[in-house]
C-alpha cells in the first residue's frame, strides 16, 4: 500500500514521505467497504486507530428516543473517534457510515502505541488532533443546546466569514445537511434562511451567500 493522501494528515504534519513509509510498514492494514456499508455502530469497542484513505463517512448519533443527529462528514484523510482510542470506556459514540466507497487505514491500538513512542513529532501531532477535536465538539454542542435556529445560523455564516476572509461564499453543504447540523428539521432552517433574506442580514443566490449586515448577525449571537 502507498502513503497516498497520508502526508496531508494531522497526525502526521512535519514527517517526510520517506519516514512515514518506514515507520508504517510494519502496521498496514487496509479495510474497503461499498457506499452504504455499516463502518462502526454506535457502542462498538475502538481499539484501533482507523484513517481514511480514500472516500467519506457520514457519523451519526442517536438518543434513546432514537432521534438521529449527523455530527459530521469525515473524509481522506480524516481519523474515525482519534479521542477513543486511549478511552477508559473506549466506544464508538457515533454511528459511522460509508457515503461512497472507501478505504480505511487500521492499525491496533498497541501497534500505534509503539509508533507514537518512537516518533516524538507524531505524538506531538497526536495530542494537537485530541485537543482540536475537544475543541469542535465544544462547538457542535454550542450549535445544538443554546440558541435559536436564527442564531445557530449566524454563528455558522460569521465562522464561514473568518475562514474564508470574505463576505461572499459558497455553502458546501446541502439544506438538510445543514438541518442536522444544526439538529432542526429542513423546513425550519429553510424558513430561517428566508427570514434572515428579509431582514437582509444575508442574500442567497443558489449555493453562494452574501453576507450584507454582519453586526446583526453578531447581535443575534448574543
Amino acid at each position: 500500500m502507498t502513503t497516498g493522501s497520508l502526508p496531508k494528515s494531522p497526525l502526521f504534519k512535519d514527517i517526510p514521505t520517506e519516514q512515514l513509509e518506514y515507520l508504517l510498514l510494519p502496521y498496514q492494514s487496509l479495510i474497503s467497504y461499498e457506499k452504504g456499508d455499516i463502518v462502526a455502530l454506535q457502542g462498538d469497542r475502538c481499539s484501533a486507530l482507523m484513517m481514511i484513505i480514500d472516500g467519506s463517512v457520514r457519523c451519526d448519533m442517536t438518543d434513546p428516543a432514537g432521534k438521529m443527529v449527523t455530527i459530521a462528514i469525515l473524509k481522506a484523510p480524516d481519523i474515525l473517534a482519534p479521542a477513543f482510542i486511549y478511552a477508559t470506556n473506549n466506544f464508538f459514540p457515533i454511528n459511522i457510515t460509508a457515503l461512497t466507497p472507501l478505504s480505511i487505514l487500521t492499525i491496533g491500538k498497541e501497534s500505534f502505541s509503539r509508533l507514537l513512542q518512537e516518533n516524538v513529532k507524531m505524538l506531538d501531532n497526536y495530542l494537537r488532533m485530541i485537543s482540536d477535536h475537544t475543541q469542535f465538539l465544544s462547538d457542535k454542542i454550542r450549535f445544538l443546546k443554546f440558541g435559536t435556529i436564527k442564531s445557530k445560523l449566524a454563528l455558522f455564516f460569521l465562522e464561514k466569514m473568518r475562514d474564508t476572509g470574505s463576505n461572499h461564499f459558497i455553502i458546501t453543504e446541502s439544506q438538510q445537511a445543514l438541518a442536522d447540523l444544526f439538529g432542526v428539521t429542513r423546513p425550519a432552517l429553510a424558513r430561517t434562511i428566508s427570514e434572515m433574506v428579509e431582514d437582509m442580514m444575508i442574500a442567497v443566490d443558489k449555493k453562494q451567500i452574501s453576507v450584507l449586515n454582519p453586526s446583526g448577525l453578531k447581535h443575534l449571537c448574543i
